[in-house]
C-alpha cells in the first residue's frame, strides 16, 4: 500500500467517525422540577402525596414540610416512601375535616429540587388499622434481624424477644424499618445455631397494637435443619393465636400456634419440651421429629416473662 492510498483511508476512517458522532443520541439532561399533583388524607394521621416524577427517597426530611392553618401548625412525626417512588406518605398529629395548607420540597432523582404550597381538605376518619410486618429477615446466612413496618410505628413501645438471648440494639429509619444488630462482638449470633425473633407488642402512632410476630434467622452458609411440628388442643378443639416455647436445658425457639399448629426449626432428633400458652390456660409436653406431637392444655396461667427469662 503505497503513502497516497494510506492518507486517503485514514482520511475516509476520520470522516466516518465525525458523522457517527454527530449522529449519536444527545445527552438527556434533567431540567424539569418534581411538581406536587394530588394530596389525600388516608386518615385523620396520614396524608399521601403525589409527585409528577419519582423522587430521591434518601433525601425525605420531615423538616422540609410544614402543614398548618391560621390557627395552629400540625407535628410532622415522619416523611417516608409511599407505595411507589413518585408518593410520599407524611405522618402528622391528629387533623380535623377542615382546609389545611401545606408547604414542602422535595428532590427527584436527579438532584433537582421541587418547592411547592398546596391545599388540602384534613380528615376526621380514625387509624383503625394495626401496624403488620410487610418485609422481614427469614432464613440463612444472616447475622441480624430486620423488619419493615406497613406504617410508622411508636418505638418506644416496641417489644421482642431475641432466643436464644442475645443483647441487641434497635436502629430505625423513618420509624417503619428497624435492624437489630448484636450490641457487642461478644453477643455476635454463633453458627449451628437457629435465632428466633419474636415481636411480642408495638403499637403505630394512633395506638393500634400489632399481632404477635415471629421469624428465624441462622448466621450458617449451608443449612438443612429438621422440623418438629405439632397441634395444641383445648377439649379437642384446636386453638389459634397462643404461643409455643421449646427447650432443652434453656429456652432455643419461640413459635405462634395458628389453627391449632406450631412448627420449630432444630438440628436433631432427640426430645424436647414444649410449651404452649393461652390466655388462662397452658400445656406442656416433650416433642421430637419423629413423632406426632399433640399438647393439651389446661386451666392454669403461667407468666411469659418469667417462662422466657
Amino acid at each position: 500500500m503505497n503513502k497516497k492510498m494510506a492518507k486517503y483511508i485514514i482520511l475516509i476512517f476520520i470522516v466516518v467517525c465525525f458523522y457517527c458522532a454527530h449522529k449519536g443520541p444527545p445527552l438527556y439532561v434533567d431540567r424539569i422540577d418534581p411538581k406536587i399533583k394530588k394530596i389525600t388524607p388516608i386518615n385523620n394521621h396520614q396524608l399521601m402525596l403525589f409527585f409528577s416524577e419519582d423522587l430521591d427517597t434518601l433525601s425525605y426530611n420531615s423538616e422540609n414540610f410544614v402543614v398548618y392553618t391560621e390557627q395552629e401548625t400540625l407535628r410532622i412525626f415522619v416523611a417516608c416512601p409511599g407505595n411507589n417512588p413518585d408518593q410520599l406518605f407524611l405522618t402528622t398529629e391528629k387533623m380535623n375535616q377542615i382546609k389545611y395548607k401545606i408547604t414542602g420540597k422535595v428532590f427527584d432523582k436527579s438532584g433537582r429540587m421541587g418547592v411547592f404550597t398546596s391545599y388540602f381538605l384534613g380528615s376526621s376518619k380514625p387509624d383503625t388499622i394495626a401496624p403488620w410486618v410487610i418485609h422481614y429477615s427469614r432464613g440463612y446466612r444472616l447475622k441480624k434481624f430486620d423488619l419493615e413496618f406497613s406504617e410508622p410505628v411508636d418505638t418506644l413501645s416496641f417489644k421482642y424477644y431475641v432466643i436464644p438471648k442475645k443483647k441487641m440494639q434497635a436502629k430505625w429509619q423513618y420509624l417503619t424499618k428497624v435492624s437489630l444488630i448484636p450490641i457487642t462482638e461478644v453477643e455476635s449470633l454463633n453458627y449451628d445455631t437457629t435465632y428466633y425473633l419474636y415481636v411480642k407488642d408495638i403499637i403505630d402512632l394512633s395506638g393500634n397494637h400489632i399481632q404477635h410476630f415471629v421469624t428465624s434467622i441462622t448466621p450458617d452458609t449451608t443449612y438443612n435443619p429438621l422440623f418438629i411440628r405439632g397441634k395444641a388442643l383445648l377439649n379437642d378443639t384446636t386453638i389459634n393465636n397462643g404461643i409455643a416455647i421449646i427447650e432443652r436445658n434453656k429456652i432455643l425457639g419461640i413459635s405462634t400456634v395458628k389453627q391449632g399448629e406450631f412448627m420449630f426449626e432444630v438440628r436433631d432428633s432427640l426430645k424436647y419440651l414444649v410449651h404452649i400458652i393461652i390466655p388462662d390456660f397452658y400445656g406442656a409436653d416433650s416433642v421430637s421429629t419423629s413423632q406426632i406431637n399433640e399438647i393439651k392444655l389446661n386451666p392454669g396461667a403461667i407468666d411469659f416473662d418469667s417462662l422466657i427469662n
